[in-house]
């Protein structure tokens, strides 16, 4: 509980209270879960050692040998710290414990392998896994799209189709961001389709990558048209429209749509200053500019000082 509660601290506490001297493998994964979940993963891969030490201590009264629910969180733990070769030494630790073929422990191991850019071991996972369900195939998809390995990953989406897997929202954010990449307006437009019939168009994130991806190809008109229906707009959708309209030259826009950023109470960031600084510098427009600097100095943006004294003011 409080680990689900970011109460990280009191979790340890709970964790090593003098009388709970035998602590048994879930005590251990509800730990390692907890500091990886919040950002801990050197303390959870720590704790994981620790584990395995007492699982092959003769000594030890409880059984805590690692199991199906340690690994995905240790392996990430791996992941976020840099730890290929432990990765591999789990890996071959899973043969030993027969959890080779599990499908949770497999889909992490197929992202921390594609994390190191470990293209043929993950591969190799994944082909030895029986059973591939839609979290192993997202897996795919967007580790290899996340190193630029951009064919591949749309190579893996169409596999999953065809083998009649029904991709879920991250799965098409993570093609939406490869067509955005390449410019491919027209699978661009296919996916959208597939959205609207499947109802995603309704989540934020994937509107937004929507957005990203119309504007990436240069059609502002089909950006507008999904960021008008969002029931629900973030900042990140602000942006993404306003980039829209900076990228294909359409100053006044760009500044029409701060204004109404603004109007909408939404706070404007970095990303949003450095995309409406060029429209005041093309438009001369040194109100706008004077505006901006007072947003971004309330929102805490220092470092855009330089580009207003390049930008804003030249």
């Amino acid at each position: 509980m409080y680990s689900k509660c970011t109460l990280i601290d009191y979790a340890f506490r709970v964790f090593n209270y003098p009388t709970h001297h035998d602590k048994n493998v879930f005590a251990y994964n509800s730990i390692i879960a907890g500091f990886v979940a919040n950002g801990f993963p050197h303390y959870g891969f720590s704790l994981y050692k620790q584990m395995r030490h007492l699982g092959g201590s003769s000594s030890s009264s409880s059984s805590v040998v690692p199991d199906k629910f340690t690994f995905p969180c240790v392996i990430r733990a791996c992941g976020d710290t840099g730890e290929d070769f432990e990765v591999k030494k789990i890996h071959g630790l899973l043969f030993k414990l027969g959890l080779e073929l599990d499908v949770f422990v497999g889909s992490a191991l197929v992202n921390t392998y594609l994390k190191f850019g470990l293209v043929v071991d993950a591969h190799e996972v994944f082909e030895e896994l029986p059973v591939r369900d839609v979290v192993l195939w997202n897996s795919m998809v967007n580790g290899y799209a996340q190193i630029g390995h951009f064919e591949e990953a749309l190579g893996m989406f169409g596999r999953m189709v065809e083998n009649g897997v029904v991709p879920c929202r991250y799965t098409v954010t993570g093609v939406l961001s490869i067509y955005s990449v390449v410019g491919d307006f027209d699978n661009g437009r296919g996916v959208h389709g597939f959205v609207i019939k499947m109802g995603y168009d309704s989540g934020v994130v994937v509107s937004n990558a929507l957005i990203d991806m119309y504007g990436k190809c240069k059609c502002a008109s089909d950006a507008w048209n999904v960021f008008e229906v969002m029931d629900e707009k973030d900042v990140f959708s602000w942006n993404s429209i306003i980039s829209v309209h900076q990228r294909c030259g359409d100053h006044w826009g760009t500044l029409k749509l701060f204004d109404r950023m603004l109007g909408n109470r939404v706070q404007p960031d970095l990303v949003t200053v450095t995309a409406v600084l060029p429209a005041c510098t093309h438009l001369a427009a040194l109100m706008h500019g004077r505006e901006i600097h007072g947003s971004s100095t309330r929102a805490w943006v220092c470092p855009i000082g330089l580009a207003f004294a390049n930008q804003a003011y030249a």
